[in-house]
């Protein structure tokens, strides 16, 4: 009977975490289709619940990764009613978001540095104008020019 004792809170452990995998999944599934993001299938492997989806825009890549650990961050709430819950749903949203391969995290990381890119890339493809003070030889306004622009003919 001793073994039963032990195994009790072990399985009720492991039915509360999948539980907090099964809404953490749900939140990737609502974010997806909140941001026009088609789902096309939803399976279980041995490492938990995963989801194949279209790709996104970085930025809808970005929110629909952090809709899962944020879906278990908002559980929190009932942690008055089961500490065993919510300690199953910090422990899910911490792991999944420490920036391991096939993670959240990594997910979030990967988008996070495509945004930058993307910002950069549209900051040196706009063309500066200067004005400053007017000299015979270049006229009223000083054309900068990056590498992306060319002179004005």
């Amino acid at each position: 009977m001793q073994v039963l004792t032990w195994f009790f809170p072990f399985f009720q452990g492991l039915l509360l975490g999948i539980i907090a995998m099964v809404f953490h999944e749900a939140g990737h599934l609502i974010a997806a289709l909140l941001v026009g993001v088609r789902v096309k299938s939803v399976g279980f492997t041995w490492k938990g619940l995963y989801t194949v989806r279209e790709r996104g825009t970085p930025a809808m890549n970005l929110l629909i990764s952090l809709a899962g650990p944020l879906t278990n961050l908002a559980l929190l709430a009932l942690w008055p009613l089961s500490k065993k819950f919510g300690l199953a749903n910090i422990c899910f949203a911490f792991f999944n978001m420490l920036p391991i391969e096939g993670s959240d995290g990594e997910r979030v990381w990967r988008c996070w540095r495509e945004l930058k890119k993307e910002r950069r890339a549209k900051a040196a493809a706009k063309v500066y104008t200067a004005y400053g003070p007017s000299t015979p030889a270049m006229g009223p306004a000083v054309h900068l020019v990056n590498e992306s622009s060319s002179l004005p003919e």
